[in-house]
């Protein structure tokens, strides 16, 4: 405990390191968004807003094969610091919309690690990872989110079973999926994404203990994001936060939610038994 106490106080030396990539906003890239969702929404045209979630699929971080982990992640020691933890997850977010992303236009991401945290679970060592990330175009901030990131231990037989916490009840709106290995796929690709627990399937259940594939948090996430904007009629998004509360795997019918609480959209993944996910 003292030895990864200390091991997180170097790790805090990392903070504000920084990446810096950018990437043209394209007409294709906001297909393939709609493609992936199956939106069923038209094509766009440059000047137009883009929708929200796409910020997901844009300036991503091109690693060299030759440098990527075992998981499929780039090694860690670079802009993510050296937890020695192998499971990776995304814990989160809190996203604040400033102005639209605007097709045609340029879209800059800086990125800036903000701390690491050290935790005891049920099953052993957590740390987890904030780092900041910033959008901008012509110099102006779009969006600003902050991500969170678990790192933690390889899974033990006698690990106990996570608590499932309850969904919050009837929706007002609410879409069932299915998701497979194909959406998966098609969401890592455009998202960049080499993370192997998301298209390996032998990966996940003989090294990393899942039962099968991980939908994305950033695809559920975005899956939400969808929901409201339909159901608000394009009302302008301020902010949106969420949290990962269990695993979806693939195979497994969830239910993409949301009910408007106060004049806010209060939104949540239904599980296949009926928990928060």
């Amino acid at each position: 405990m003292n030895d990864l106490n200390a091991k997180i106080e170097s790790l805090n030396q990392w903070k504000g390191h920084e990446e810096r990539v950018e990437e043209i906003l394209t007409p294709l890239k906001v297909e393939g968004y709609h493609a992936v969702l199956d939106t069923g929404e038209p094509s766009v045209n440059e000047g137009e807003p883009a929708p929200p979630g796409i910020h997901w699929m844009l300036a991503r971080s091109n690693t060299p094969h030759s440098q990527l982990g075992h998981d499929g992640h780039g090694r860690r020691g670079g802009f993510i610091p050296p937890i020695n933890l192998p499971r990776r997850m995304w814990a989160g977010s809190d996203i604040e919309f400033i102005r639209p992303l605007v097709v045609g236009e340029k879209v800059v991401r800086r990125s800036n690690f903000d701390s690491a945290v050290h935790k005891q679970g049920r099953t052993g060592n957590l740390v987890f990872v904030k780092l900041r990330h910033d959008y901008s175009i012509r110099e102006e901030i779009c969006l600003c989110e902050t991500q969170t990131l678990v790192f933690r231990e390889s899974p033990k037989a006698d690990d106990p079973k996570p608590e499932l916490q309850p969904s919050p009840g009837e929706a007002s709106w609410e879409r069932s999926l299915v998701p497979d290995p194909v959406l998966l796929f098609r969401y890592s690709a455009l998202t960049f994404n080499g993370h192997r627990i998301h298209y390996d399937r032998s990966y996940c259940i003989e090294e990393e203990g899942y039962p099968g594939l991980l939908v994305h948090g950033p695809l559920q996430a975005t899956l939400l994001l969808d929901l409201c904007r339909r159901h608000k009629q394009g009302a302008p998004l301020r902010r949106f936060s969420f949290r990962a509360m269990s695993p979806v795997f693939d195979g497994e019918e969830i239910g993409i939610c949301g009910i408007e609480d106060e004049g806010k959209g209060r939104l949540w993944i239904r599980g296949p038994a009926g928990e928060m996910a």
